[in-house]
């Protein structure tokens, strides 16, 4: 089953006349059959938290498990314009535990630069099975490039706790060094349990 991407995309620049934007990605994903995604910008908090309330309804959620927040960002937080941010607390509060067995991919400057607990207690209070992010800030196009990849890596297995591990491997083995060069993180939810599937013996 393709997993659909629910993108969210801040503004860039205060210039307007700025084109810069993730759709592409999104584009060629859904051109080459890989997935389909649902695309929404925000300039505002009440436009985030619309739109991320929606992606909660269980008609959504479903068919569209990994959520791909495209804004610039600091350490632990994203901004919503260049002076307002939202905390990965705020995120959390909003999503609650409705992200169970998501992603949640933070294409964002230096979100994941927070520390091991704070990320944790995120992914705690959203169910979410992991979060992929930056530690530092990225080069556009560097990112660009390796976020198509990483889109296209977590189509390749189930999300639960065996298939996440197989896709960072994946990430980790396949792309070069680029999850070095850009510094990015992968936090898989220490919090889910995944009971063990009973084998059952043949009858001789």
């Amino acid at each position: 089953m393709k997993k659909g991407i629910y993108c969210l995309e801040g503004l860039w620049d205060q210039n307007l006349n700025n084109k810069s934007t993730v759709l592409p990605i999104l584009e060629l994903l859904h051109k080459g059959s890989i997935c389909n995604y649902i695309y929404q910008t925000c300039a505002t908090k009440e436009e985030l938290e619309f739109f991320l309330k929606k992606w909660k309804q269980k008609s959504i959620i479903t068919k569209y498990p990994i959520l791909y927040l495209a804004f610039h960002g600091k350490k632990g937080q994203i901004y919503i314009t260049h002076k307002n941010t939202y905390s990965l607390n705020d995120l959390a509060l909003i999503l609650e535990d409705s992200a169970k067995g998501k992603v949640i991919f933070f294409a964002s400057c230096e979100t994941l630069n927070a520390a091991g607990r704070t990320i944790q207690s995120f992914l705690k209070k959203t169910n979410a099975i992991a979060a992929i992010g930056y530690k530092q800030e990225v080069d556009w196009m560097i990112a660009t490039a390796f976020e198509l990849l990483v889109l296209d890596a977590l189509q390749q297995d189930r999300f639960d706790s065996r298939g996440i591990e197989k896709i960072e491997r994946k990430i980790k083995s396949e792309y070069g060094n680029l999850h070095q060069i850009l510094d990015c993180r992968i936090v898989v939810n220490k919090h889910l349990h995944f009971p063990r599937k009973r084998v059952t013996k043949p009858l001789r």
